[in-house]
């Protein structure tokens, strides 16, 4: 009895480590796929504005 509640759990497990490998590749090819895309020029803009607002720092050559 001890012996196949032991090959049931390796069965298991090896299930698990199957479909947590099928996840792991579908989450790295939608991450690529959102890679890829190109960023919405609002969004870019919003990020020049955001940036204009940054107190600057002075650079070596200011000085």
């Amino acid at each position: 009895m001890n012996e196949k509640k032991h090959a049931g759990r390796q069965k298991n497990d090896a299930d698990l480590k199957r479909r947590g490998a099928k996840i792991g590749d579908q989450l790295r090819q939608l991450y690529e796929e959102v890679a890829r895309e190109d960023v919405p020029d609002d969004f870019l803009k919003l990020l020049e504005e955001a940036e204009k607002k940054l107190p600057r720092k002075p650079s070596s050559s200011d000085e």
